[in-house]
C-alpha cells in the first residue's frame, strides 16, 4: 500500500477521534428509522393533501396543481413551500389581499390554509413514519396507534460518541454541536434516552420557549442541537415566528392556529433574515469559522442546500481556517458534484471523504478500495467507525 494511502488513513482516524467535533446530520441518517427522504415525503404529503386533507376544496387543489406546474419536476416539498410562501407574501402586499395563481386570483386566507395544512401533513408523516414501496418491499405507513419510526441507530450513534468513544476526552472536548436539517426529533430523543445533557435553545420542559443558545448555555451541557430547518415539535404564532415554542404532540395548546415551524431551504427569501432562522444559521457559520482547530463531520447530506454550502465554503476558505471536513457520502456514478468541486480547490487537502468506493483526501483517491464496496458512508457505518475504529483490513495494514 502506498505511503499516501497510509497517511490518509492515519489522518482520517485522527479526525474521527478529535475532541473538537461539529456534526452536520441530514435526511439520510433518518431514512433507516422509517422517516422518508425529501422526494418520497413530497409525494406522500401532496397525495394526502389531494385525497384527504383538501378533498373537495377545488380552490386549494387548483393552487397545488399550479405550483407543481411552476416548479421543477424534481423539486421537493421545501421548494414547494418556498413558492407558496412567495404567493402568500404577494397576497399580503396586494390591495385586495389576493395573489395571482395561474389564471385565478387566490386569497391570503386560502393560501395560508394550504400552507398550514401541508405543514401538518409533514409533521404527522414524520411523527409516525412512512416508507414508500421499493422494488419488492411494500409501502409502510405509520399511524398513532402503530408508529413505525425506530430510534435504534440514533441511540447507537449517541452511545458511540458519549460512551464508548469518550475515554479521556470529556474534560478537553467541550460541548459537541449537532447541526441538523431534519424535522424529526430523533437526535434529541436519543440524547435524552442516553442521559446526555443537551441544549436545544429552548427553556422549559414538555413545553419550552425559544431563548436562544447564549441564554440557555450551561456548563454541564455536553451536546447542543441546532435544527437549521425547524422541527415538527416547534410551533409559532402565524404572524410572529420569533415567538417560538417547543410543544408536546397533539396538545390543545398553544392555540390550534399556530403553525408548525419548517423553514424553506432557499437563501433568497426574507425569512432567512428573521429570528430564529437567522440565529440558527449564524451559529452554524460562527461555529465553523471561529478560527479554532475543529472537525466538521457530515453524514446523510446530499450537498444540495445552497445556504449550508455557502457557509461551508466561507469557513473552509478563510486564510486562518483550521477547519477539517470529513464527509460520508455514497457515490452514484461519482461523488456528489459539490464535493467533487471542493476537493480540488486550494483548501481541498483538508477534506476527507469516506464513500462506498473508498477513502479520499483532497484531489487524491480513492484509497482502500475493496470488492463489494464499503458501508462506512452510512449512518450505521459511521457509528461503527466511532465505536470500533477503522476496518480490520486497514488497521492491519497500518501496523
Amino acid at each position: 500500500m502506498s505511503e499516501q494511502a497510509i497517511d490518509t488513513a492515519e489522518q482520517f482516524e485522527k479526525a474521527l477521534n478529535s475532541p473538537k467535533q461539529t456534526w452536520l446530520l441530514c435526511a439520510g441518517i433518518s431514512y433507516p428509522a422509517n422517516i422518508p427522504l425529501m422526494i418520497p415525503l413530497t409525494k406522500r404529503v401532496l397525495d394526502l393533501a389531494r385525497i384527504e386533507k383538501f378533498l373537495g376544496n377545488d380552490e386549494v387543489l387548483t393552487v397545488i396543481d399550479a405550483i407543481e406546474g411552476d416548479i421543477d419536476e424534481d423539486a421537493h416539498i421545501e421548494i414547494f413551500l418556498t413558492h407558496l410562501a412567495d404567493l402568500i407574501s404577494m397576497s399580503v402586499r396586494a390591495r385586495d389581499n389576493n395573489a395571482q395563481v395561474a389564471a385565478n386570483k387566490v386569497s391570503y386566507d386560502t393560501l395560508r390554509t394550504l400552507h398550514n395544512g401541508l405543514l401538518e401533513l409533514i409533521s404527522t408523516t414524520i411523527r409516525w413514519g412512512y416508507r414508500a414501496a421499493w422494488k419488492d418491499d411494500p409501502e409502510l405507513v405509520g399511524t398513532p396507534e402503530e408508529p413505525i419510526v425506530k430510534i435504534d441507530e440514533h441511540l447507537n450513534f449517541v452511545d458511540a460518541i458519549f460512551q464508548k468513544n469518550q475515554a479521556g476526552l470529556e474534560n478537553i472536548r467541550g460541548t459537541i454541536e449537532f447541526f441538523t436539517t431534519n424535522y424529526d426529533t430523533l437526535i434529541e430523543d436519543a440524547l435524552a434516552l442516553k442521559q446526555v445533557p443537551y441544549d436545544d435553545g429552548f427553556i422549559g420542559g414538555g413545553v419550552g420557549f425559544w431563548a436562544g443558545y447564549d441564554v440557555a448555555e450551561h456548563r454541564s451541557t455536553k451536546a447542543r442541537v441546532v435544527k437549521l430547518h425547524g422541527s415538527i415539535d416547534w410551533v409559532a404564532p402565524e404572524h410572529d415566528a420569533s415567538q417560538l415554542f417547543r410543544t408536546r404532540f397533539n396538545d390543545k395548546y398553544p392555540k390550534a392556529e399556530n403553525a408548525v415551524v419548517i423553514y424553506p431551504q432557499s437563501t433568497k427569501y426574507i425569512n432567512t433574515q428573521l429570528d430564529p432562522f437567522s440565529a440558527l444559521f449564524n451559529r452554524f457559520r460562527q461555529n465553523l469559522s471561529d478560527g479554532a482547530e475543529r472537525i466538521l463531520l457530515i453524514c446523510g447530506y446530499s450537498f444540495g442546500d445552497e445556504h449550508i454550502n455557502e457557509d461551508i465554503i466561507y469557513a473552509m476558505s478563510k486564510k486562518d481556517s483550521r477547519l477539517t471536513m470529513v464527509a460520508f457520502a455514497q457515490e452514484n456514478g461519482g461523488l456528489p458534484e459539490q464535493l467533487e468541486t471542493w476537493r480540488k480547490l486550494s483548501w481541498g487537502e483538508r477534506i476527507y471523504i469516506a464513500s462506498d468506493k473508498g477513502l479520499y483526501r483532497g484531489s487524491a483517491g480513492p484509497f482502500w478500495e475493496v470488492d463489494g464496496g464499503r458501508s462506512w458512508w452510512t449512518f450505521a457505518g459511521v457509528t461503527d467507525l466511532l465505536s470500533n475504529g477503522l476496518p480490520q483490513d486497514i488497521e492491519e495494514a497500518l501496523k
